[in-house]
């Protein structure tokens, strides 16, 4: 008779523990639901200005789509807030760069009218609204910041100097990104662009745009610059794994600005973007000489008549023009007895050059550190690059530093500015091109040349450390240049 009691009292105690299990199990599951939704919503504010409360696209027509301009700070306070110094910035980018994705097929499918009316407001309130060409001004600015540098009081100190220059690779951000830096080796919160995306990797190369996106969304500043081939345009080297979209374009619009190399800047720089004619070849310190290699030349005396740099390899040998290369040289041997330098390719495939080898008219250096490339370039009497797919090569700045006079293929996408009255000659083909190294061997021709006098007062580092600040000054104006250094600054993205 006592047990009854206690059964039932055990049975309405596992009644009293089954609802409650029950009540915490659909309490949990809620909260898990509610959870995702915040952080999915967080994910994706990142590019909120990317919808209809805050219109982001401009009236350019290149490619057949509309143009973007996109703002330097995103309009959520609350987003989440992305630097390069962030270890998982990459994987969180691919979800606002798919939100990008979406916001953008929505546009598409807006009447056109509509998408006239946001292109009218987003030219209105673009930031830089002056010539795309910003040439002149950034050299007139260029003057004045250091004009300024030297009349204020105080120590004047490598740490304190003006101007802006190329960082070294680094993993954050990965390539094709490289940082802008201040003489001081501080981080401007500016990053350049500076080769199209991989191809041959899908995950890498997605990523890599997802983080261009997350980086405009933040506020950082994002360049573009021309040192790679024919980009921004299309990639024509059949050996290459990096070419440029449709899609690639629409990041290329949406830069803050360009530096390229072109004599045409239309065919190549998205329409909208301002733009300078500013190269990575024009940063050589042409005083440096450090245990690396000296920019300074030596006095060595003269031992080959012509040199030329080429690597070697499928994408070299149509980077570096080897088809025209190799019968000039030729030809070239024949008519002046010349004795050429070739550097970097090996030789010993090349059966119509052997002769040439043996008789010393062509020596060839396969592999030799930049210290002492630098030296052999000083012992020739002339440089030459055959390059026509080619943004400007360094060596011809290397060249013109050593006081080498040099030869640049009339066609060649970059680097045409350095054959002058004071440098050297162009070309175009076999025939000009021996005619111009004749001309580079007459007494009166020498006399006029001054190839590292006219580096040093046309180009060189110091000169383009201070255009690029004053560049990114005009377009991009100093108070959105000190919130994206502020942005880098107080996420401690400083290396």
């Amino acid at each position: 008779m006592g047990e009854k009691p206690l059964a039932r009292t055990s049975s309405n105690t596992w009644r009293a523990w089954r609802r409650t299990s029950i009540r915490i199990f659909v309490g949990l599951n809620i909260l898990l639901i509610v959870g995702f939704y915040a952080a999915t919503t967080s994910f994706h504010g990142g590019l909120s200005h990317l919808d209809d409360s805050n219109p982001s696209t401009a009236g350019s027509q290149d490619h057949g789509r509309p143009g973007r301009t996109l703002g330097a700070q995103a309009s959520s306070t609350n987003q989440q807030v992305l630097t390069l110094s962030d270890p998982n910035g990459d994987a969180r980018a691919v979800v606002s760069g798919a939100s990008q994705a979406e916001a953008h097929l929505k546009e598409l499918n807006q009447p056109q009218h509509a998408q006239m009316d946001k292109a009218t407001v987003a030219e209105q309130d673009r930031f830089y609204t002056g010539p795309m060409d910003v040439n002149e001004a950034a050299i007139k600015l260029a003057e004045q910041i250091n004009q300024t540098y030297w009349d204020a009081p105080g120590e004047k100190t490598w740490w304190n100097k003006p101007g802006f220059h190329l960082s070294y690779m680094e993993d954050y951000p990965p390539y094709p990104y490289q940082r802008i830096k201040s003489e001081d080796g501080k981080d401007t919160g500016v990053v350049a662009l500076i080769a199209p995306f991989y191809d041959l990797t899908y995950y890498r190369a997605e990523m890599a745009r997802a983080l261009f996106w997350r980086m405009k969304a933040n506020g950082q500043i994002v360049i573009g610059i021309s040192s790679y081939q024919e980009f921004p345009g299309r990639i024509t080297n059949p050996f290459d794994d990096r070419h440029t979209t449709e899609a690639d374009w629409e990041i290329y619009k949406a830069t803050d600005g360009w530096l390229h190399c072109f004599r045409e800047p239309d065919q190549w720089i998205p329409a909208g973007v301002p733009r300078i004619l500013l190269s990575e070849s024009d940063f050589h310190n042409s005083e440096r000489r450090d245990g690396g290699g000296s920019l300074i030349p030596w006095g060595l005396e003269k031992k080959y008549d012509i040199a030329y740099s080429n690597q070697g390899g499928e994408w070299n040998d149509w980077a570096r023009n080897w088809t025209l290369a190799k019968p000039s040289f030729i030809q070239l041997i024949e008519e002046t007895h010349a004795t050429v330098l070739i550097l970097g390719r090996d030789l010993t495939q090349e059966a119509d050059l052997q002769p040439y080898i043996a008789s010393g008219n062509i020596v060839s250096h396969e592999k030799a550190l930049w210290r002492d490339f630098l030296k052999l370039i000083e012992e020739s009497r002339s440089l030459v690059t055959f390059n026509v797919h080619d943004a400007s090569p360094r060596v011809l700045a290397e060249a013109m530093c050593m006081d080498v006079p040099v030869l640049v293929n009339w066609h060649i996408l970059g680097g045409w500015k350095y054959a002058t009255e004071q440098t050297g000659e162009d070309f175009f083909d076999t025939a000009s091109f021996i005619a111009a190294y004749k001309r580079l061997r007459d007494p009166e021709r020498k006399a006029k040349l001054r190839p590292r006098q006219w580096y040093r007062e046309n180009s060189g580092y110091y000169r383009s450390t201070l255009q690029l600040q004053a560049f990114l000054q005009i377009v991009v104006g100093e108070e959105k240049m000190k919130s994206a250094k502020q942005l880098v600054t107080d996420r401690h993205a400083e290396p």
